[in-house]
């Protein structure tokens, strides 16, 4: 059994093996948000189910398509695009850090890509510097270019992505 000090709730060896009691338990998680399996596995286990009995009905809630990686992921990155304030490899580590496996996210970025098209990376990242302009008017040139790489850079945008939107801006700029 494991202790309340921890946030968990103890149960009875009966229950923690019982199926149907963690399955109602991975419904009502269900109910309220989409979930990864590796989230949905933790609260199970932290609720006191047995490892085995966890599996068994994480498979078979994803047999019938109420658990799905796939779909978790590809529905956060059309999410988090429409703000597009963080580029591709920002999102792929938000989604492992959820416990997204790197295939599923790729299996996620093609679902979305088919039904959206190609994602324009660079329109992204020339939002963000549109963002950080006021931020960052009363700069020299130089700081000004090293401050908007470094701001792009910790938004995941790849650093081809960050040249040709700091090169696209500079254009702009000039008479």
């Amino acid at each position: 059994m494991r202790s309340r000090a921890r946030g968990t709730t103890a149960l009875s060896e009966e229950r923690a093996g019982d199926p149907a009691a963690a399955r109602e338990a991975a419904l009502r998680l269900l109910e309220r948000t989409r979930r990864t399996r590796s989230d949905l596995t933790r609260r199970l286990r932290d609720k006191g189910y047995v490892a085995a009995t966890v599996e068994q009905v994480i498979e078979r809630l994803a047999a019938v398509g109420l658990v799905d990686d796939v779909e978790y992921a590809r529905a956060y990155l059309e999410t988090r695009l429409r703000r597009r304030s963080a580029g591709w490899r920002r999102l792929e580590q938000d989604l492992r850090a959820r416990g997204v496996s790197a295939d599923d996210v790729a299996a996620a970025r093609a679902r979305l890509e088919e039904r959206e098209g190609p994602e324009d990376e660079a329109a992204g990242a020339r939002r963000v510097i549109a963002q950080a302009a006021r931020r960052y008017a009363g700069l020299d040139p130089r700081t000004r270019r090293q401050r908007l790489y470094a701001l792009l850079a910790r938004r995941g945008f790849d650093g081809d992505v960050i040249e040709a939107a700091l090169r696209e801006e500079a254009a702009g700029d000039e008479p």
